[in-house]
């Protein structure tokens, strides 16, 4: 007998301010845990890099293993509390060359369920405005990942894979209802892209959209934007943080809204596989 789906579920944002001090981010993202926990949620979700926003200037000296301090605090944290946990992302220790940015989800009895590195780095540079080049401390994922859940299929991607359409179609063409987006997107272009890509990726695929991000500043000075948000498949914002700080944010997720547009507004059934191109 097939076991039905919940639901609806209760979702907590952890929107951090990170340093380049592990020992204290992991401790300051357990302290933001525990308040989450008030509000009971069945999934936690960190920004990306949650532990360490120090310098990358030596990526592998600072990268660790889904073994390593911060995924173990984690998975300890999410069998006490019997919920699943976003892990952010985390530097990933490669066995050679650059380290990869992996978001670990892990399930309520402490165990990973399954991971995604970001795909699509992000590299800009503005003269006299900004320099980000993440493609020179880290490679990119090869594998988009969709998570079986009791409350149904869920999504990742990271950051400056919001850029990216079709990472978010795939995942929606292999089930999921929810994307989580684990990020550091800057302040200079959070002004103008993170809220409208946040609400055109949650209306063009019908799904939610759970977005966390960083708050503070890296260790080059490039700040970030925070206002961590949660859309609905409408692509009306259910919940929305500060642009500075830390912050803690509950919401309830109804998939059942997921079903409702998808079924009176059914434009998912007619993507079409191919679109041949004429050039004239």
């Amino acid at each position: 007998m097939r076991k039905r789906l919940v639901k609806k579920i209760k979702v907590a944002l952890v929107q951090m301010d990170v340093g380049p001090d592990r020992d204290k981010n992991l401790s300051r993202a357990k302290t933001l845990i525990e308040k989450a926990m008030n509000e009971n949620p069945d999934v936690i979700c960190l920004p990306e890099l949650f532990s360490y926003m120090g310098s990358f200037h030596d990526p592998q000296s600072v990268a660790e293993t889904k073994r390593g301090p911060s995924i173990t605090m984690l998975c300890d944290i999410a069998a006490h509390h019997r919920v699943h946990i976003v892990a952010g992302s985390v530097l990933e220790r490669t066995s050679k060359g650059r380290p990869k940015n992996t978001c670990f989800f892990i399930g309520p009895n402490g165990r990973i369920i399954s991971g995604y590195s970001k795909m699509h780095l992000f590299d800009i540079h503005v003269p006299g405005k900004i320099r980000f080049e993440e493609s020179k401390f880290m490679t990119p994922g090869k594998n988009v990942a969709v998570a079986k859940t009791s409350f149904g299929r869920v999504g990742f991607a990271i950051c400056n894979d919001l850029r990216y359409p079709e990472i978010f179609r795939r995942m929606i063409l292999a089930g999921a209802r929810i994307i989580f987006l684990p990020a550091a997107f800057t302040k200079f272009t959070g002004r103008d892209h993170w809220i409208s890509l946040i609400k055109v990726r949650a209306i063009e695929n019908q799904c939610y959209v759970v977005a966390v991000n960083q708050s503070g500043k890296n260790a080059d000075g490039v700040r970030f934007f925070g206002s961590s948000i949660a859309c609905d498949p409408w692509g009306n914002f259910i919940k929305e943080g500060p642009p500075k700080g830390d912050a803690v944010l509950a919401c309830e997720i109804d998939l059942g809204n997921v079903d409702r547009i998808r079924r009176d507004l059914p434009a998912l059934k007619k993507i079409r596989r191919s679109y041949p191109l004429r050039i004239y």
